[in-house]
Order: structure tokens, then C-alpha cells, then sequence
């Protein structure tokens, strides 16, 4: 009996140990719109297009190209967007200004010049403990936790062309990943079992 509840207990540890990393190791990742290239190489286009009556923008980074999107105001009061990609594993995240307090990007000319377009407030890294995630498939929920310092919009980054789909969320609560769930099943289909043994 001792044998199998140790063997169901390793078996959890193992799912856990597996599932972890999974979720810790997302597709989100800030980057920053500072100090790409000269302004030459790295700036914001004048090329636009329409996701769900959000205009996205596109920053040009030494030929990479990157569609960047302001996400609605209504984010800041709580409200869940849910982002949907072509494929979320082409990366996304918080596109910083990486300017410190500044709204503004700037090229690594010598002087810097000033680049015109969407960013967000703060320095490379500074936001995204603003936001909570949650990855499943290929959409990401993305939530406003708020708290002191948070910038006063945020904008995001996707490869161009990946964005598919923006909107507000229909629910406010966080909806459990697939391999969560799984992992909950087989613990209590683990204790149903050995319940049943030890009733035997």
C-alpha cells in the first residue's frame, strides 16, 4: 500500500515538474524600440492596417518587420484582451519605448534622433510585470494587474501579419490551461484509486 501511494506521489511531482517549466517559459517577451539600428535601418513605416478596429502600426527592424498595436484603453481598467495569432510561437510581447520615462523611441544615431511612432512608457523589461498571461494554443490572454508605476497605455508586438484577432475578453476570470486540468484529472483519478484499494 506504502509502495503505491509513494509511486502516485512521484507520479504528481513528475507531472508538475513537467508541466512547470511549460508554463513559466511562454511565447511573451518585451522588446525594446530604442537603439535598433541607425534610423535608416530600424524605424516605424507608414504602412497601417485594421485588426478588429485597432490600428496596427509596423516598426521596421534591420528588414525584420514588426507589427505594433496599442492595446484599447479599457485594458488599463481591468478588462482581459485576448490576442489571437498565427502562430503564437513567432513571439509577442510589451514593445517598450526602452527610453526611460520617455514616450518616445530613439535610433542609435549619433546624435540619437527621435522616432515617431507607438511604444510603451519605460525601459526595456519595466512592464510586464504590469500584465499577467495566459498562453493556450495559439492565443494569449493578456490581463492589466495594475500597481504603482504601471505605464499609462501599453503597446504590443507581433512578427507582421501574425495578428489575427484582438478583443476584450468575455469573462474576467482566468480559465485553466489544458495541461492543468489534465494534471488535476490524473491526481484524482490517483486518490480514486487508491481509495478503492484501500476499501479492497
Amino acid at each position: 500500500m506504502s509502495f503505491t501511494r509513494s509511486s502516485v506521489f512521484i507520479a504528481v511531482l513528475a507531472l508538475l515538474a513537467v508541466d512547470g517549466p511549460a508554463r513559466a517559459n511562454g511565447a511573451h517577451a518585451e522588446k525594446g524600440a530604442s537603439g535598433q539600428g541607425l534610423i535608416a535601418d530600424a524605424n516605424f513605416t507608414s504602412v497601417t492596417r485594421t485588426v478588429d478596429g485597432v490600428t496596427v502600426g509596423q516598426f521596421d527592424d534591420q528588414t525584420t518587420l514588426y507589427d505594433v498595436f496599442a492595446i484599447p484603453s479599457s485594458f488599463e481598467t481591468g478588462t482581459p484582451f485576448v490576442l489571437t495569432f498565427t502562430s503564437i510561437a513567432e513571439g509577442y510581447g510589451i514593445f517598450d519605448c526602452d527610453n526611460g520615462s520617455n514616450n518616445f523611441a530613439l535610433s542609435a544615431d549619433s546624435p540619437a534622433v527621435a522616432l515617431v511612432g507607438p511604444c510603451t512608457t519605460g525601459p526595456l523589461g519595466s512592464n510586464d510585470q504590469f500584465v499577467s498571461y495566459l498562453e493556450t494554443g495559439n492565443t494569449a490572454t493578456i490581463s492589466f494587474l495594475g500597481g504603482a508605476g504601471a505605464p499609462p497605455s501599453f503597446v504590443f508586438y507581433t512578427t507582421a501579419g501574425n495578428l489575427i484577432d484582438i478583443k476584450a475578453a468575455s469573462s474576467t476570470g482566468n480559465v485553466p490551461e489544458p495541461s492543468s486540468i489534465l494534471l488535476l484529472a490524473s491526481g484524482l483519478a490517483g486518490l480514486l484509486l487508491l481509495r478503492r484499494r484501500a476499501e479492497a
